[in-house]
């Protein structure tokens, strides 16, 4: 039976292989022929460690004694519910993205995902999910200087 403890490493184990099927058709570029180091090592390198990763976790799952049967409980609905409700939370948050602008929507995203998890104090919203948000940008943009879009509002 399927649960908790083995549905993540399952469903991480077939990302994985999925990433590391993409990740050995990445085609090398003339010069990168006889290099170590290529473009496609570190994608190839984090697809084997995942999987290694995955197969530990379900493999010490399945052999850990079953001493406590109260720890091997089966999904909860709620669970499933929550973790459908951030994925189309991601979803919309990858749409609004572009015409919003990184800060609004990663604030209104971080949000509505500590709201959908169960958090439902105000202030913890708000303090938990705005100076995250502006943090991050500010260390992305003004420290790193990598370009996060501003979205179409501001222009």
């Amino acid at each position: 039976m399927m649960n908790r403890e083995l549905l993540g490493p399952s469903l991480f184990l077939t990302l994985f292989t999925l990433y590391a099927i993409v990740a050995w058709q990445i085609p090398l570029l003339p010069f990168e022929e006889y290099e170590t180091v290529t473009s496609a090592t570190l994608p190839k390198v984090y697809a084997a460690f995942g999987i290694v990763v995955c197969l530990l976790s379900i493999g010490s799952t399945l052999l850990k004694p079953n001493e406590k049967a109260a720890e091997n409980q089966p999904l909860e609905k709620s669970h499933v519910v929550r973790t459908l409700g951030l994925l189309v939370l991601m979803v919309i948050y990858s749409a609004m993205l572009e015409p919003v602008g990184f800060l609004i929507s990663t604030s209104a995203f971080l949000l509505a995902g500590f709201f959908v998890m169960g958090e439902r104090r105000k202030k913890i919203l708000l303090f938990a999910s705005i100076p995250v948000a502006v943090v991050f940008w500010f260390l992305m943009t003004q420290v790193l200087g990598i370009y996060l879009v501003p979205g179409d509002l501001w222009s």
